[in-house]
């Protein structure tokens, strides 16, 4: 479980959080300064969005670093997706190869997100290979 208590607060009053964003004390809210630094500039946040920092740097709050994007596109951004001619590409946590997200390399969520972390081949290799051990355990019972 985290510390709890007061946060180190830095000269600007902002303190940084576990993932590494700044965060502060804003109108008796806690709030995160690429949101504020966001909707200083450009208004208010339109549910389904957030605010992306462009270079990967949570604590460069630069306007002109922050993006808004939706929450799905947000997701593919964070977990080493790539936007490839328009089609979004995605790295298999078993084999490591790079494939489109379309149904027939991945099993797809109704939100259009790949499950299993694993590519098709990767999955059916592994339901193989767990229904393969579950019929020698119950060879062996």
């Amino acid at each position: 479980m985290g510390k709890r208590g007061p946060k180190p607060r830095r000269a600007d009053g902002y303190h940084i959080t576990a993932k590494g964003y700044l965060r502060g004390l804003v109108n008796g809210r806690m709030r995160l300064a690429h949101v504020i630094e966001w909707e200083r500039h450009n208004g208010a946040i339109p549910r389904g969005f957030q605010v992306h920092h462009r270079n990967g740097d949570k604590q460069d709050n630069r306007v002109e670093n922050l993006e808004l994007v939706d929450a799905t596109t947000h997701k593919r951004l964070h977990s080493g997706c790539e936007l490839r001619d328009g089609v979004w590409w995605k790295p298999c946590s078993v084999c490591g190869e790079f494939k489109a997200v379309v149904i027939g390399e991945w099993y797809i969520s109704a939100q259009g997100w790949p499950l299993y972390g694993r590519c098709r081949l990767c999955h059916v290799a592994r339901v193989c290979a767990d229904d393969h051990k579950r019929r020698l355990q119950r060879r062996a019972a």
